[in-house]
């Protein structure tokens, strides 16, 4: 009797999980057709305003006007930068892995930084702990901001060769550097480097999100479990909406 009563627990367990999970993916889904739909509002914004900057490609001799066309241009860079940021945050919870959290900010300095071809490696811990892995750098226990990564990264300070540490919304160090890693396979065809082979090799021992943004090309790439996903910018996003696990480099 006791075994059959065991059985009917794991039973009704299994039950209550698998509703469990039927509930998450509708919740999911739900909050998927959300965001497409706002990606469809973004998308619409932008072909209003490029269409209005192509009906006002005219009278470029006048200063006032060139001044005009430069403010909508910037507009519409701004709009670019909000939507790759949102495709991001969708890209690393459908594709990668949905309990991933990066900041918003994190994601706004990453883009700048790819922008800019400034190179950076910003490391996002989530359940184990890093202090081992981060024994050297200078501490700065401030909370993450985007100002602050930049300032960290900008070329001729004396911490953008290291790495950051980001641990609970607050940036706990900087300028560490992350145990030496061979480079994985694949690595040369890529022209990927040093950085990137360490934030593999900390990913493999650790469950850390690593971003690595290369100054040489501005490339944003992501580390995680032990795999690498490169070029995460603005056109290999929206190609890789549609790719899987799979593609990592390993």
């Amino acid at each position: 009797m006791a075994n059959k009563g065991h059985g009917f627990i794991q039973s009704a367990v299994g039950k209550h999980t698998a509703i469990e999970k039927t509930e998450m993916n509708r919740l999911n889904n739900k909050d998927m057709l959300i965001e497409e739909e706002a990606f469809k509002d973004e998308l619409e914004d932008l072909r209003r305003r490029l269409t209005s900057l192509k009906q006002s490609i005219s009278g470029l001799d006048q200063c006032s006007h060139l001044s005009n066309l430069l403010q909508k241009i910037y507009g519409i860079r701004e709009g670019l930068n909000k939507l790759e940021q949102s495709l991001l945050q969708t890209h690393l919870k459908g594709c990668i892995s949905p309990t991933i959290k990066v900041p918003e900010v994190v994601a706004f300095a990453v883009s700048t930084l790819s922008r800019e071809r400034r190179g950076g490696t910003i490391v996002i811990e989530q359940e184990d702990n890093l202090d081992d892995y981060f024994q050297g750098g200078t501490t700065i226990d401030a909370v993450v901001s985007a100002t602050i990564l930049e300032n960290i990264f900008y070329p001729g300070s004396p911490l953008h060769d290291g790495a950051v540490l980001i641990r609970d919304a607050r940036i706990i160090k900087a300028g560490c550097l992350l145990p030496f890693a061979p480079h994985p396979h694949g690595f040369e065809a890529l022209g990927l480097g040093t950085r990137h082979a360490a934030s593999v090799g900390l990913s493999k021992v650790s469950d850390a999100l690593v971003i690595v943004v290369s100054e040489e090309k501005g490339w944003i790439s992501l580390a995680l479990r032990g795999q690498l996903y490169p070029n995460l910018g603005t056109f290999a996003l929206l190609q890789r909406l549609e790719g899987s696990m799979e593609e990592g480099v390993k």
